[in-house]
């Protein structure tokens, strides 16, 4: 995402786990938000339109995170904290 001058002010990615053999689990990459941009909104919007993206190819979206506020941030979106798939600290399941 950028904001109105043309900066990159959030980013995230999207691809299979490259730690699972399964192809129905996707692990949401590389996410981050500039500091000055965070707790407006931003962030949840992204991570939003990541998911709806998840879940037109995969089952299961995994993440690793090693902070509490990123551990914080991602339970009020709706994922797990448990660490049921490899190298990975969340997970959301989608209904089939």
């Amino acid at each position: 995402m950028f904001n109105e001058k043309g900066v990159l002010v959030a980013i995230g990615g999207l691809n299979k786990d490259p730690f699972s053999n399964e192809l129905y689990i996707g692990r949401l990459r590389r996410f981050y938000v500039s500091k000055e941009y965070r707790r407006n909104g931003i962030g949840s919007f992204l991570v939003k339109k990541i998911i709806d993206e998840a879940k037109k190819n995969y089952k299961i979206l995994v993440l690793h995170t090693d902070t509490e506020q990123a551990d914080n941030f991602y339970t009020s979106l709706g994922f797990t904290k448990e660490n049921l798939y490899p190298n990975s600290r969340h997970f959301m399941k989608f209904k089939s």
